[in-house]
């Protein structure tokens, strides 16, 4: 599988938001823990929509 530019972006944008969140689970951290829920549904929403449109970017 090739990803596009795009693609990879929002990968990576996908893994620094689910990744926040896990740490935000184990470590209380200003705002993070507050929101770690949001941030982890925010990264995986973030792959879906990747996922979805992946072809679309021309």
């Amino acid at each position: 599988m090739k990803l596009s530019a795009l693609t990879l972006l929002l990968f990576f944008v996908s893994v620094a938001l689910v990744m926040a969140s896990v740490v935000g689970y184990f470590r209380p951290l200003p705002y993070v823990t507050e929101y770690r829920y949001w941030l982890a549904l925010g990264g995986y929403g973030i792959l879906a929509f990747g996922i979805i449109f992946k072809g679309h970017s021309h």
